[in-house]
């Protein structure tokens, strides 16, 4: 009776929170580093003739030539199957697993016509021009309704009683250059009604005006493609933006107030990738960067009872492994990703990854590991005779696992966390079997630390830190170790100030050059305010929204090498968001006309060039 009343509150507030295990990374030799030039956005957008040969066999996804895994496994005797794949028969879809898309469009084949314009990936930054030109680019634009000659009305004399307050971004935040929907929220001063919100770069100045969009008792300013893509080029080439927000009277201008400044930096390279994350109304939702236009996808649905919420991604995007229901442990299965289709039975774990290569899945449902067949999904050999564990990463490169485990006694089965104190261990792959495990950071008796990620080059690992249980702790906080061992450094300036949540933390699959340095990005779910929009640290802390934020690190700088923080711009702000979950790319189901997808979704390029097609959102 007491389990009988406690399932339905699990299933409907927390159910499946717990599942973060990260990706899985590819074979490797060397750290993944993408150094190349920017994507410049080109793209066939023609007619498209239809080539059988393309269908599902496409062009590996819109990534540089240096993102491509230098160390990417090669079938000589088979083609490369770089993502699109054959639709295949109609997908066994049991009731749980539902893929929210719609019924299929069954009627006559398309002919070749488009009847919009084709996806094009990428967006309008181009290195040759903005990389490399030094010409100054001042540029205005307006947003709203203003008044006529808005620039002229803020040459008359400073009033510090009307100066603006930047509320939003955090001083010294980095973010790509492709961050559509980014925001500036400020309090508006005494008298103001137009403002101009201005970005001083390298280049030159973005100087935009605008009326108050009312937010949470100030204004909000967002950048849409055009106006986020003049702010990346005045930026460059330091990246270094000085923002500065001036307000005055539309209707008596003659005085102006000027908040205090605040430098952000923009760098020069895209993050990409897909970020599969749960979405707490019960569904996997996934986001595709570096793809123009791109939006929110419902991936796989579930419902509040039978919620999917527990996720991992193998590296290469190919396979998921998705829990429903309570994390008692999960009822868990492996789907192909392209297709949606179930790879394997049920069975319960709370956490997973997978292998470089895609051979083995290591699993834990709480308390103890378990290693699966990669192709059957038997239980098999290659984990020492002490198996306890959780949370468990497979490094990139494919030679060791990293994981948390408490260290006094066992967690209890099936639980989606445990208790302080709790350590991370390491375990070396030999090809077929796991060494014993050693200790890579001691927890103090009040520590707990858990949920641990490879970075891309697997140098690093970031993981959290709170002061009792993992599970759904308000005092988790971020830390990096490196995997060869030493003093954990936490990661300050992406954590802020104060217990807000900072959990899940994940690597984006791409290391980045800039400024002559190494830059990663770890996305990461926080009960944090996000500006003026969601102010929350009133409220119980049950009752916080959780959202995914991203932050920048540079991990080659001495003491804490994290940026300030940025708030993920294609979410719901009504509904919490968790688990954030990386893959080197979306692969999608192959098709040679909108026929071929489900009524949500239709027939458009994912490849370099127009004769790659694939499934994507309408």
């Amino acid at each position: 009776m007491r389990r009988a009343s406690f399932l339905p509150l699990l299933a409907t507030l927390t159910a499946c929170a717990a599942a973060e295990t990260p990706l899985a990374p590819t074979p490797a030799r060397d750290a993944q580093v993408d150094t190349g030039p920017r994507d410049t956005g080109v793209r066939d957008t023609g007619t498209r003739d239809v080539v059988d040969a393309a269908v599902d066999r496409a062009a590996p996804m819109d990534v540089a030539s240096d993102d491509v895994p230098a160390d990417a496994p090669v079938d000589t005797a088979a083609p490369i199957d770089a993502g699109v794949t054959d639709t295949g028969p109609s997908p066994d879809r049991p009731d749980v697993w539902i893929f929210d898309a719609g019924v299929t469009d069954t009627g006559p084949a398309d002919t070749g016509a488009r009847d919009v314009p084709p996806v094009m990936l990428g967006d309008a930054y181009e290195p040759p021009r903005d990389g490399f030109d030094t010409t100054v680019r001042d540029t205005d634009l307006t947003v709203g309704t203003t008044p006529t000659n808005p620039a002229g009305r803020f040459g008359g004399t400073e009033d510090s009683t009307r100066a603006p307050s930047i509320v939003y971004p955090a001083e010294g935040v980095v973010m790509p250059p492709n961050l559509t929907g980014f925001e500036v929220h400020f309090l508006a001063g005494t008298g103001n009604d137009l403002f101009e919100v201005g970005f001083a770069g390298d280049r030159g100045t973005l100087r935009m005006y605008t009326a108050c969009n009312a937010v949470g008792g100030g204004c909000a300013l967002s950048l849409d493609e055009r106006a986020y893509g003049e702010l990346a080029r005045v930026a460059q080439p330091s990246g270094r933006v000085v923002l500065t927000i001036r307000g005055t009277s539309a209707s008596a201008a003659g005085r102006f107030g000027r908040s205090a400044s605040r430098t952000i930096s923009i760098t020069g390279t895209d993050v990409r990738g897909g970020l599969y994350y749960w979405n707490a109304g019960g569904s996997i939702l996934r986001f595709e960067f570096g793809r123009a236009g791109a939006r929110p996808e419902n991936f796989l649905r579930g419902d509040p009872i039978n919620c999917l919420g527990c996720h991992v991604l193998s590296r290469d995007g190919s396979r998921t492994m998705v829990g429903r229901f309570i994390p008692g442990p999960a009822i868990s299965r492996v789907f192909d990703v392209p297709t949606r289709t179930p790879l394997s039975a049920e069975y319960g774990a709370n956490f997973g990854t997978f292998s470089p290569d895609n051979t083995r899945l290591l699993t834990s449902d709480g308390a103890r590991m378990a290693l699966l067949n990669g192709a059957t999904f038997a239980t098999t050999t290659g984990l020492p005779a002490d198996n306890r564990g959780s949370m468990p990463d497979w490094s990139r490169n494919g030679r060791m696992v990293v994981f948390s485990r408490q260290r006094n006694g066992i967690a209890l089965l099936g639980q989606p966390g445990h208790n302080a104190p709790g350590d991370l261990l390491l375990m070396q792959w030999n090809g077929s079997a796991f060494t014993t495990p050693t200790t890579l950071v001691n927890a103090a008796s009040n520590e707990n630390n858990y949920y641990p990620s490879f970075a891309p080059d697997d140098q690093w690992i970031v993981f959290n830190r709170s002061g009792g249980s993992s599970y759904n702790a308000i005092d988790a906080h971020l830390w990096a170790v490196r995997a060869s061992g030493g003093s954990p450094v936490r990661l300050a300036a992406a954590d802020a100030t104060g217990d807000v949540g900072n959990s899940w933390p994940k690597f984006a699959p791409f290391i980045h050059t800039w400024q002559g340095e190494p830059l990663l990005w770890v996305t990461f779910s926080s009960r944090r305010d996000y500006g003026l929009r969601l102010q929350q640290q009133s409220r119980a802390v049950e009752s916080r929204t959780a959202q995914l934020w991203m932050a920048a690190l540079r991990p080659n700088r001495t003491g804490d090498p994290s940026a300030a923080a940025f708030w993920l711009p294609f979410q719901d702000l009504n509904s919490g968001n968790h688990i954030g979950q990386w893959a080197q790319e979306v692969q999608r189901m192959g098709c040679r006309s909108d026929a071929d997808c489900n009524l949500q979704e239709r027939c458009l390029p994912v490849g370099v060039t127009s004769a790659v097609y694939g499934c994507v959102p309408r």
